[in-house]
């Protein structure tokens, strides 16, 4: 039985002091910023997309042959129109379902674009799927070719071309923390009809042809998230405490296993702080003052704040703020713990890495 840890929190994002108790695994946390309130729990992988080359010709074939076969049949399988204007296209991209929960797995096969050298792809979360569905995957993968496909091969040899990577903040309201992101380029947040911070897209860099690129990290109220998706009420994690979601879209190309060692810390690309107000400054005075900063930024939001010893305070109540909340180091610590808990890759391969 796990082993859970009490904290009070923030228990909606509505404005005002409404808080409540709400349990956390002991195991999952990575650290308490602060004690009995808010709690900073290990990564984990929240979606992988691996790409696999076949070097048969004739393999090829009879794996897009059954995939078109089983998503014209039905059942656990359908056609994904997901992709149809993606980059790249495939003659076979076909959704499969998880008997147990409903979850999805992307399975696509023989690319249409030229130059590619990979001829399938596979594109999950893992936790959603859990065990169950990762068994499942699995015999439906090797079961496309008799003896054509070993799923623990595909996932040990192939490459990792994308990996989101999260962090949950648990007892605190995404509106109550100062996020920043340090690597450069455009931020862009969304609101409610409220007013509150519901998600925050970093990192957007302008192409030559002035376009936008894709946000590598984003930061969203993953509490909201789950309300507004469920067609019907579920449970509620952490026992309904907000909960703030760290993630990085990390570009890797590597197998997965290789990754414990060799992909870069993505949370050192951010500093997060959970700033209070200074002696002397009102509450109401402060939220307006956080507000600011999540629409401005901090040295706009700081250069509205009349001259004097109250500007100071401001200044100094939010870089302390920074020092103390967010230690990417101590979240990295736990990365390999979470490639692990994926349930994808075998103990000796990871063993093997470690041992280099």
């Amino acid at each position: 039985m796990p082993v859970n840890v009490i904290f009070t929190g923030v228990s909606s994002n509505k404005q005002g002091e409404e808080v409540k108790k709400g349990s956390i695994e002991a195991e999952s946390i990575c650290y308490v910023p602060i004690k009995g309130r808010v709690a900073v729990l290990k990564p984990f992988i929240d979606k992988i997309s691996i790409t696999y080359k076949i070097y048969d010709p004739d393999l090829r074939g009879a794996i897009l042959e059954a995939l078109l076969m089983k998503a014209e049949a039905g059942g656990n399988y359908s056609s994904s129109k997901t992709f149809k204007a993606g980059k790249v296209q495939y003659k076979a991209s076909v959704q499969l379902s998880m008997p147990h929960n409903g979850a999805q797995a992307l399975i696509q096969a023989i690319p249409k674009n030229k130059g590619l050298t990979h001829h399938l792809r596979l594109e999950f979360n893992p936790r959603a799927l859990g065990a169950e569905g990762i068994g499942f995957l699995k015999s439906e993968i090797e079961d496309l070719q008799l003896e054509g496909l070993n799923f623990d091969h595909i996932i040990q040899t192939g490459k990792v071309t994308g990996v989101d990577i999260a962090v949950d903040i648990v007892g605190i309201r995404i509106n109550d923390l100062d996020i920043r992101y340090l690597d450069g380029g455009k931020s862009h947040w969304y609101f409610s009809e409220l007013g509150n911070a519901e998600t925050g897209y970093f990192g957007i860099k302008v192409t030559a042809d002035k376009k936008n690129t894709n946000a590598p990290a984003k930061a969203y109220n993953k509490r909201k998230e789950l309300k507004d998706k469920a067609s019907t009420p579920m449970p509620q994690l952490y026992g309904g405490l907000s909960h703030t979601r760290i993630e990085y879209h990390a570009k890797a190309n590597k197998p997965l296993a290789l990754l414990a060692k060799t992909l870069k810390n993505p949370f050192s690309s951010f500093s997060i702080a959970y700033p209070t107000p200074p002696q002397g400054v009102k509450s109401h005075h402060w939220r307006f003052f956080l507000d600011s900063i999540q629409r401005r930024g901090f040295d706009a939001a700081l250069a509205l704040v009349p001259d004097g010893p109250g500007k100071l305070r401001h200044q100094t109540a939010v870089e302390a703020a920074h020092t103390t909340f967010w230690k990417p180091e101590a979240i990295w610590v736990e990365w390999p713990d979470a490639i692990n808990a994926s349930g994808l890759v075998l103990q000796q391969a990871l063993v093997s890495v470690e041992s280099e």
